[in-house]
């Protein structure tokens, strides 16, 4: 039998080394390690206190500046609908003047409570216009006060006008909480907001008080109105409930015993206060206590108070009747107020004793031991350890002879180690001829790719990129996936041309292999510049043939009409009866006429001139509905003209200006249906503005932009480039194109911006 040799494992002296230590440290830090919990969860408890007394305060704040915004919209809301909504100034149905005099209104038992609201006057206010009006106009607010009353922690969303009338959301009978009398503008939400107490006119919170419609204590954020004649017209206002802040925000945590969580300002005033919570017998009443006036309150808590009310947050121990206390507080943004947790120490603190001799023997162990296990690790694993570090460091430069020559599986006896060096030495080898092979390889890949023109990818049949060049902006996703399914269908390569962008893309995919096809090989190539170079010159080249043959044959026309012309002249002279004189002049109006027809086509078939000219737009636009009189007359289009008679351009680009036009122009005559209208305006402004619109039914493109891509067409006809050359020839003139449509039974409105100059 084969005695099996002993191996000496690292994990095994790791495990062993590892068991003793933390039998030791077990009994000898158990005591040690107690205390420490102790002191441990001290800290947890403050810095836990300290995290809700910030989020607390943090949720208040922002409650409360949520309710200030809602009310300088409701403001800013309000005032607009004083200068601009007119609404009648007599009283609405749904409103009674009861037998006190007071007028209120009637509850609408198909609404909830949250979509009406309720209205009092008192019976003291003069029933007039004024008073009528303000009731209807404050009736707009119903809905924006159901929004803020669903979604936000608010009591009661109101208004008070200059009249004393009062609109409060959600409905409640507000005539049994008030006296027929009462007057709305002597209560602390409108005192502390009038022009008076608040000449800046901003929003404001009011001290706590006694809500008059039987919520409790609340505080309330106002803000005044003031109408079209800067005079203050009535406050808005937001009711918060100092009860629902307490349930959300103090409660539903334990604080033990002895915990209590308050709430004051920067003077001391109290918003809540368990130990001051009294209950009010009087609406309207405000709370006006103070902490600082409690005779029974200790000096040393006066003082821990007082320094909190000064800072942001921080945790406070003092020693107060007998007990050590703890004072976690954290300001309220926003508010001028500071939110306290307070308790006793001896709800979360435990005090132990520690010997300073048993520290002392617990170090010393501790040291003694690290120094063995350090000793044993850096012989038997981190010297072997750092020379395999520096080999990999030494590999990863290339050099790959220095493991040959100074590593050694010998240099440690823990057989992991020894197995680990081998394989690095075997590693080495190997990375030193596969990266012979990269190298070549790579070197191939990069020459195929910097030959290659436009884009070119290796994909497999998942879509997943292997390899591609810098540029393969006419591959997409989309195509790429169609692509690959027609390649494993087919078994062959194909092209095809694509739009991307308004840029036309020649995509070439080749397999790879024949049956197993596993990558394709895709090429693309940008074409766009020839094919629109070729529409281009098509076009112009068709426009230069029209223009040639319209002046050809309106010259030989010309000729014809001037020797009719004279005819009529000598039979005019040589025949006195009025009744043949009658027919001459009708045979002078009409060759007057074509000779009319005749000019515009000349002056619309002539080229450029050399050099810049003043172009006059009314003309260009008059010619090019002269040419397409005919259709304008069988579909009995109407063409209503606005056009400046002043409006000029000074340009070397009559051509252009005609292309633009007759494009636009002619788009609108196919556009409309028989009987159908097309608006042409053109004005002067800083520039020259042509607007052309017709209720052709609308563009059904979107976006609306996309009209201007080439290639894109809606008529089922034609190359889809003419909106194209029209936008590029308006920009060479510097100008802009703008277009407005309504799909279905809309308009279309296309808006030409052209420079003076």
């Amino acid at each position: 039998m084969k005695k099996v040799k002993y191996r000496k494992s690292f994990a095994t002296n790791i495990i062993a080394i590892f068991l003793i230590f933390n039998i030791f440290s077990i009994m000898f830090f158990s005591y040690y390690v107690k205390i420490k919990e102790d002191n441990k969860n001290v800290q947890y408890a403050k810095s836990s206190l300290q995290e809700i007394v910030d989020e607390k305060s943090e949720l208040i704040s922002i409650s409360f500046n949520r309710i200030e915004t809602h009310v300088n919209l409701l403001e800013i809301w309000m005032e607009q609908l004083l200068k601009n909504k007119a609404v009648s100034d007599t009283l609405p149905d749904d409103y009674e003047i009861t037998r006190e005099g007071m007028i209120i209104k009637k509850k609408n038992e198909t609404l909830s409570n949250n979509e009406q609201s309720s209205l009092i006057v008192p019976n003291t206010e003069e029933k007039n216009r004024e008073l009528y009006y303000a009731i209807n106009i404050t009736g707009e607010l119903d809905k924006p006060f159901q929004e803020i009353i669903e979604k936000e922690n608010v009591t009661w969303a109101y208004i008070v006008t200059k009249h004393s009338l009062l609109r409060c959301s959600p409905y409640y009978d507000v005539s049994t909480a008030f006296a027929s009398d009462h007057n709305q503008r002597s209560d602390v939400f409108y005192t502390e907001a009038n022009e008076k107490n608040n000449p800046e006119r901003k929003a404001i919170w009011t001290k706590p008080y006694t809500d008059y419609l039987g919520k409790g204590w609340t505080m309330t954020c106002s803000k005044p109105i003031y109408d079209k004649n800067d005079e203050m017209y009535g406050v808005i206002c937001l009711d918060l409930s100092i009860e629902s802040i307490k349930e959300k925000y103090s409660e539903g945590f334990s604080l033990g015993k002895s915990g209590k969580i308050y709430w004051l300002d920067c003077d001391g005033n109290i918003f809540y206060h368990p130990d001051y919570d009294e209950e009010s017998v009087r609406q309207g009443e405000v709370y006006e206590k103070n902490i600082f006036d409690d005779r029974n309150l200790s000096t040393e808590r006066k003082m821990a108070i007082k320094e909190a009310l000064k800072k942001d947050s921080d945790i406070v121990n003092l020693y107060d009747n007998g007990k050590n206390k703890i004072i976690v507080y954290s300001k309220i943004k926003g508010t001028n107020s500071t939110l306290f947790i307070e308790m006793n120490n001896d709800e979360f603190v435990a005090s132990y004793d520690i010997k300073s001799s048993a520290i002392t023997i617990l170090v010393i162990i501790d040291i003694v031991l690290a120094i063995i296990f350090a000793f044993i690790l850096f012989f038997n694993f981190s010297k072997p350890m750092k020379k395999l570090v520096n080999s990999a460091n030494h590999i990863s430069n290339g050099d790959y002879d220095y493991i040959t020559k100074n590593m050694n599986a010998s240099d440690t006896s823990i057989y992991e180690i020894k197995q680990l060096t081998n394989a690095f030495m075997t590693m080495n080898e190997s990375i030193e001829v596969y990266m012979e092979t990269l190298i070549e390889k790579n070197r191939e890949i990069s020459t195929i790719l910097e030959t290659v023109e436009g884009s070119l990818m290796i994909v497999n049949t998942d879509g997943k990129v292997k390899i591609k060049s810098k540029n393969t902006e006419g591959i997409t996703a989309d195509i790429l996936k169609k692509a690959i399914e027609k390649i494993l269908d087919t078994k062959c390569s194909f092209s095809e041309q694509v739009i991307i962008n308004s840029q036309v893309f020649k995509n070439t995919y080749y397999p790879i292999g024949t049956d197993d096809i596993k990558n394709i090989v895709v090429s693309s190539d940008c074409i766009t510049d020839s094919i629109l170079m070729e529409k281009e010159i098509q076009q112009i080249e068709k426009m230069a043939g029209v223009g040639q043959l319209s002046a050809a044959i309106v010259h030989e026309l010309k000729n014809t009409l001037a020797l009719i012309k004279g005819a009529t002249y000598i039979l005019n002279m040589a025949d006195s009866d009025e009744k043949n004189k009658k027919e001459i002049n009708t045979i002078n109006k009409a060759v007057s006429e074509a000779q009319n027809v005749i000019e515009t086509l000349l002056d619309y078939s002539r080229k450029d001139s050399s050099g810049y000219e003043m172009i006059h737009i009314g003309t260009l636009i008059n010619q090019i509905l002269l040419l397409s009189k005919k259709e304008i007359i069988r579909k009995d289009i109407i063409i209503n003209l606005d056009i400046d008679n002043n409006a000029y351009i000074f340009s070397n680009g009559r051509e252009a200006a005609k292309v633009i036009l007759q494009n636009i122009i002619i788009n609108a005559i196919q556009a409309v249906n028989e009987e159908g209208i097309i608006n042409i305006c053109c004005y002067q402004d800083d520039n020259i503005v042509i607007s052309i619109k017709d209720n052709g039914g609308g563009i059904k493109i979107e976006p609306i932009d996309r009209v201007f891509e080439p290639f894109l067409t809606t008529k089922g006809e034609g190359t889809g480039i003419g909106l194209w050359i029209t936008k590029r020839l308006i920009e060479s003139l510097n100008g802009s194109i703008t277009v407005i449509s309504e799909k279905g039974s809309g308009s279309t409105e296309f808006i030409i911006c052209l420079p003076r100059k």
